[in-house]
């Protein structure tokens, strides 16, 4: 595996001569719409295949698996162009690329019950979990439900473990901060979510849930954890695996400063996994987000939340979400627009903008001028996928875990393969 940074001058060819392939797999391998105009400083995946097949009339993703030795998911991963559409004969298929993948891992995928059906089939050989968000969480206990039958279906067609993600609701940039106090001080409460949530497990086939950690008073803290606790030794007798998701604040990775009301230990030991999610929330786009500190300051949060945090049951979660700023900048005022990698990439082409690299950060950008206001792109990408994904497999941690999927990304998804044996829980 390399990571090519396109310099100026570069060709499409000139770049799949330098590493022996074809440009045409390096063009779909990187999700470029252009590839007589290339964007300068893009960040390009380069695999080079250690066995190719060429497909036969009258082959099928089955037989050519069955013959090869592999299953299904594990070609669909290595060739994510033939996902949801019939072969041609003649076209060649990679059956092994020359990375070793020696660690197993566990993978999640955020999606809204409304993606795309094709992006949601292309991305679920990937996956050996999918959360749906979400389900929201009322003062009284009970549900706002969502449509998510079709979409568990699917998941479970590809051997995917559906997960229901439950979180409080917001008012803008507001959270009720007394719903978890409610919850987990009145047993009322507490028992009516149990019974909504083991309806929707058991009615709509989910493997498990995933509960986000709310604002949690310090004086709930103790609390809070024995009510995970309780929950997830009732679910588990019921089959159900429980999973919690903690979302450090960029107050809190910029300063170290761990949240009181959090207990990261106790926590860790109450569900049977930890998502600790290294993204700000979507739904605060006034706020900077992770994406923007030094790398070395997000990487010193992680080392202390997995002091904490059981390895074997911490799944890193990564943002693979960009963002729009309009210049100057002002701290609460200024709204981002979000933008995914795919999208990021098409605007740099159409604004005729370079892409740089912020080494700090591990972030990468572009600055353009719009009429009479100034813009900065902020992204990620494979640059920053990579260390994050090193970290996981140095550290023991069970997996990793991206929001959201609702774009298909080719060289992440397949940076991620090259990476990993994916475990699948053939649910």
């Amino acid at each position: 595996m390399y990571i090519h940074v396109v310099q100026q001058g570069d060709t499409i060819y000139s770049i799949a001569d330098t590493y022996g392939i074809s440009p045409e797999r390096v063009t779909m391998e990187n999700d470029i719409s252009n590839p007589d105009n290339l964007t300068e400083g893009e960040a390009l995946l380069i695999l080079k295949p250690s066995q190719i097949y060429v497909v036969q009339e009258a082959d099928t993703l089955e037989s050519i698996a069955l013959e090869q030795g592999m299953d299904v998911m594990e070609l669909l991963r290595n060739n994510p162009n033939i996902s949801n559409r019939k072969l041609y004969s003649g076209e060649e298929l990679v059956i092994h690329y020359e990375d070793n993948k020696t660690t197993s891992s566990k993978t999640n995928g955020f999606a809204f019950p409304f993606i795309d059906r094709e992006t949601l089939k292309k991305t679920l050989p990937y996956l050996t979990y999918l959360t749906i968000y979400s389900y929201r969480l009322l003062s009284n206990g009970d549900l706002i439900e969502i449509d998510d039958l079709e979409i568990v279906q699917i998941a479970k067609e590809y051997g995917v473990a559906p997960i229901m993600f439950v979180n409080a609701p917001h008012e803008g940039e507001d959270v009720d901060t007394e719903i978890a106090h409610n919850l987990i001080s009145n047993a009322m409460i507490r028992n009516n979510f149990l019974d909504n949530i083991l309806r929707n497990l058991r009615s709509k086939g989910y493997y498990g849930i995933n509960i986000d950690t709310p604002y949690i008073h310090p004086l709930d803290r103790e609390a809070y954890t024995e009510f995970i606790a309780d929950v997830t030794k009732q679910l588990n007798t019921e089959g159900f695996y429980v999973t919690i998701t903690i979302a450090p604040s960029t107050f809190e990775v910029s300063t170290g400063i761990i949240y009181a009301g959090v207990d990261y230990a106790g926590l860790s030991q109450a569900a049977n996994s930890v998502l600790y999610q290294l993204t700000y929330a979507f739904r605060y786009p006034r706020n900077l987000p992770i994406s923007v500190l030094p790398f070395e300051t997000v990487i010193q949060t992680l080392d202390n939340a997995v002091e904490l945090i059981s390895p074997e049951k911490c799944i890193l979660g990564i943002s693979i979400v960009g963002y729009l700023w309009e210049f100057p900048y002002f701290a609460a005022v200024t709204y981002a627009n979000f933008l995914n990698y795919n999208s990021a990439m098409d605007l740099a082409i159409d604004v005729g903008a370079p892409i740089q690299f912020n080494e700090r950060s591990r972030s990468s950008y572009f600055q353009y001028v719009y009429g009479d206001r100034e813009y900065i792109a902020w992204f990620k990408d494979i640059r920053v996928g990579y260390p994050y994904l090193e970290y996981v497999k140095s550290n023991g941690l069970q997996g990793a875990s991206v929001w959201n999927i609702m774009y298909f990304t080719t060289n992440i998804w397949l940076l991620v393969n090259t990476q990993f044996v994916i475990e699948k829980l053939g649910t």
